[in-house]
């Protein structure tokens, strides 16, 4: 969810938004200044600084002052929504117009006007992050590009889109509008069943195109409600046999340059399009279960790999689906096998096929249970969590 900021000393208000939105985390930030009036830049830059990208200003703060901050957060992050909370007159109403006010509401609406203010505010936000992506692509330089993280499994039922899925949708939550993912598995993928995504376009749609620039790229991109965007595949498999490798190496090259996260879900095995994404990967997931079969599979996999060269200058990782299963092997043998220590081990749960029949990710549904909690270990090892990505930070907090 797009981070939400209260510029308030209202506890009850503070309470009250968050019943509406059942927001966790920190929500309300005061300055003695916001009172007074004083120094209204530095106060905007100050609330802008905590990533919020929906600052509601008030109660607590007279509507004149919460336009003015308004006006100089316009001017240094647009994108960002604010809210009046308060009453306007009509001349007032044209000021906050001009100063790029978002809404207004008053600070004794129930609980479904809350909502319906702030999500309206959060949507506004993610459709500006999304309209500066190409603003972003033209002014990144490679040294610059986005994290390429491509998941792989020997055979399919690895668990391979479960995690890409989860690991998608954490380091979403924790760099909103700034994580993609694509999906690969060309001919059967099910990242728009896990992710519950009617997308308009895929991947497929850029087959014609004499190239996929960052124009085409923003409109074939399907947007979940949690700041991630999915590039999926194809509905037809027989479409799917027609995206080269080509088209998926200028995808990748293309969300690298607009997002700090790529993460791809590739196909089971090892075909010329899974290789592209290799290639251009910088950190490559290997997973697979505790059956002789799987890990036998993947030690053929990397094998195959080493011997392309192309896991050179990747930082390559283990990640062990099922580890408490008992069938016969134990994960020293497994380690030997494939020739890489296990960084994460997944335990055995029926919460994963559900949540994929359910379309909502196990870190969303279900965020304490042991399996969550390993999913959210993978995410740790690209962006470190303290627990607290939440909570915006600023010098004076009142509880």
């Amino acid at each position: 969810m797009t981070r939400i900021l209260l510029a308030t000393n209202s506890e009850q208000f503070e309470s009250g938004v968050r019943e509406a939105l059942e927001y966790e985390g920190q929500l309300r930030w005061w300055d003695d200044d916001l009172a007074a009036g004083v120094d209204l830049e530095s106060l905007a830059k100050e609330l802008t600084s905590t990533d919020a990208g929906v600052i509601a200003i008030g109660p607590g703060v007279r509507p004149e002052t919460a336009i003015d901050i308004a006006s100089h957060i316009d001017q240094i992050h647009p994108e960002v929504s604010v809210i009046v909370v308060g009453t306007l007159d009509s001349q007032l109403w044209e000021r906050a117009l001009r100063a790029g006010v978002r809404d207004v509401v008053s600070h004794k609406a129930d609980a479904e006007e809350l909502r319906q203010v702030f999500w309206r505010a959060a949507e506004a936000t993610i459709l500006a992050r999304a309209n500066l992506m190409p603003d972003i692509a033209e002014k990144a330089r490679k040294a610059n590009r986005g994290r390429v993280i491509a998941v792989v499994a020997p055979k399919g039922g690895s668990g391979k889109t479960a995690l890409s899925v989860n690991l998608a949708v954490a380091l979403a939550q924790r760099h909103p509008a700034k994580t993609s993912l694509l999906d690969l598995d060309l001919l059967f993928g099910d990242v728009t069943n896990a992710l519950l995504l009617n997308p308009e376009h895929s991947i497929a749609d850029a087959i014609d195109a004499p190239e996929l620039d960052p124009t085409l790229l923003k409109v074939l991109l399907t947007r979940r409600e949690r700041d991630l965007f999915v590039l999926t595949a194809p509905d037809s498999p027989a479409l799917g046999e027609l995206v080269t490798d080509e088209l998926v190496t200028a995808a990748i090259d293309g969300l690298s340059s607009q997002f700090e996260y790529v993460v791809v879900d590739t196909a089971a095995g090892l075909s010329e399009v899974t290789l592209a994404a290799i290639e251009k990967a910088d950190d490559v997931i290997f997973i697979c279960d505790m059956s002789v079969s799987a890990v036998r599979g993947l030690h053929k996999v990397i094998s195959a790999l080493h011997t392309l060269e192309l896991l050179r200058e990747k930082t390559k990782h283990f990640v062990l689906n099922r580890a408490d299963s008992k069938v016969g092997i134990n994960i020293s043998d497994v380690e030997a096998a494939v020739g890489i220590e296990v960084g994460v081990r997944i335990p055995s749960s029926r919460l994963v096929p559900r949540s994929m029949n359910e379309g909502t990710p196990l870190i969303e549904s279900s965020p304490k249970s042991p399996v969550a909690r390993s999913f959210l270990e993978v995410a740790d090892i690209f962006s470190p969590h303290d627990g607290n990505a939440e909570a915006p930070k600023a010098r004076r907090w009142r509880q």
